[in-house]
């Protein structure tokens, strides 16, 4: 991964830097202030080149299966409940 943008502590982009992997993009983290503490969005704007890895994306493992799981990652590292929506 490579940090194509960064303003600290609010926004980080980072993108796939990798041109061999079947899939690339951007995932950008956003954190903002919410009552009693933080808010983090993550966006991804990613593309799978190859079919298949597009198939098992879209029917089997999903889209936001990496995402969720690092957000409950990053929330029990922290000591927080974590709410996605």
């Amino acid at each position: 991964l490579e940090t194509i943008a960064a303003v600290p502590p609010r926004r980080l982009v980072r993108r796939i830097a990798d041109p061999k992997l079947p899939f690339g993009g951007t995932w950008t983290w956003e954190i903002t202030a919410a009552p009693g503490g933080s808010t983090l969005t993550i966006t991804e704007d990613g593309e799978i080149y190859n079919p298949i890895f597009r198939f098992v994306a879209r029917f089997i493992l999903g889209y936001t299966g990496t995402m969720e799981s690092y957000l409950k990652a990053l929330a029990a590292r922290l000591g927080e409940q974590v709410v996605i929506e």
